[in-house]
């Protein structure tokens, strides 16, 4: 009977200490699971944080352009004013009646050049979310009879451009975008 009763009392102790050994197991796993959880949950958070920075960043950067380019946007009346006047385009700020470039300030806007062929070259800073960053206008003559001139938006630097300007056209560096009147 003492045999018996060793024996019932050990396989009780073995599946106790089985149990036991389970349950923190089992313990261990859920706070390693909750744990990655956890982690990736942070990680999802921070992910939204940084996009929502980036977000506001580049909408801000868009809102200075959009206003920069509003301020200025009395210059392609000068140059078609020009060209209606002397039948040829400017090929400078000073041929277009202008300021130096240089004078020309806004909230990313750092100048604004008149080249050759009346291509307007407005230059921004690293507000606009590119430092030195460019946007040309360029003259279209082709329908300037019945329309009157037109311009075409080129930029090279702003491959979100159409969110601030709608009609502005985005070509990587090396492709040509706009062909320029001649």
């Amino acid at each position: 009977m003492r045999h018996a009763l060793i024996t019932i009392l050990a396989s009780f102790v073995g599946v106790m200490a089985a149990l036991f050994i389970f349950y923190s197991w089992r313990d261990a796993e859920d706070a390693r699971t909750r744990a990655a959880a956890e982690t990736e949950q942070q990680a999802r958070l921070e992910q939204g944080r940084q996009l929502r920075e980036r977000t506001l960043g580049e909408e801000r950067a868009m809102l200075a352009i959009v206003n920069d380019v509003a301020a200025v946007s009395g210059v392609r009346v000068a140059i078609a004013e020009v060209y209606m006047s002397s039948g040829r385009m400017p090929a400078s700020n000073a041929d277009a009646g202008l300021p130096e470039p240089a004078t020309y300030k806004g909230q990313s806007l750092v100048s604004l050049q008149v080249v050759e062929g009346g291509t307007i070259l407005l230059t921004f800073d690293a507000t606009s979310g590119v430092e030195g960053g460019v946007i040309e206008w360029q003259p279209d003559l082709g329908g300037i009879e019945s329309m009157g001139m037109q311009w075409h938006c080129l930029t090279h630097d702003y491959p979100l451009i159409v969110r601030a300007l709608p009609t502005c056209t985005y070509a990587p560096a090396g492709q040509v975008g706009i062909v320029p009147v001649k």
